[in-house]
């Protein structure tokens, strides 16, 4: 098992999501096909497809300091623990882009590992520089997961978590 899922895991129990069940039979999806380990069927590629872009809009609404599409984007009970250790709910997040420029970002390989049929986690690497509070900030291998909830046929992020990866 992932160390970052038990750690975000054990993160979203410490905020109070007592009804989190790890199910044993949780499996990685990857994007890289040439993993035979793992069987993926073609709903799990397409869910992969749709949270990375989705994970994606999401940093270029950043960038745009998009507000209105957080709203709908994540769920009114999301929660998020950024890299500085600084925690956020739905609010605190929209209300940061006063404080927040994002001027750029990468993206690397995105990993989906479904939960249950309505709740997946997707985590991946992600650089990105920007301006906080005025000065210059730049992150560089963070480790990022996000937890995805399927309500009303929509996928809401749930709960957001960057790590800081080793300094390269």
């Amino acid at each position: 098992m992932n160390y970052r899922f038990i750690i975000t895991c054990l993160t979203l129990l410490s905020l109070g999501y007592s009804e989190l069940i790890i199910a044993e039979q949780a499996t990685p999806i990857l994007t890289d096909a040439t993993n035979s380990n793992i069987e993926t069927t073609s709903k799990d590629t397409e869910l992969l497809n749709t949270l990375a872009k989705l994970e994606k809009d999401s940093w270029e609404a950043i960038k745009k300091r998009d507000t209105a599409f957080f709203s709908s984007y994540m769920a009114p009970e999301f929660k998020a623990i950024l890299v500085d250790g600084s925690t956020a709910n739905r609010a605190d997040f929209i209300r940061n882009f006063d404080d927040f420029q994002l001027t750029h970002f990468t993206m690397g390989k995105v990993t989906l590992l479904r939960i249950s049929s309505d709740v997946v986690m997707i985590l991946y690497k992600i650089n990105y520089e920007g301006l906080q509070q005025g000065k210059k900030i730049n992150e560089s291998n963070i480790e990022s997961t996000s937890v995805y909830v399927l309500r009303n046929e929509k996928w809401l992020e749930f709960f957001y978590q960057e790590t800081q990866g080793p300094k390269l």
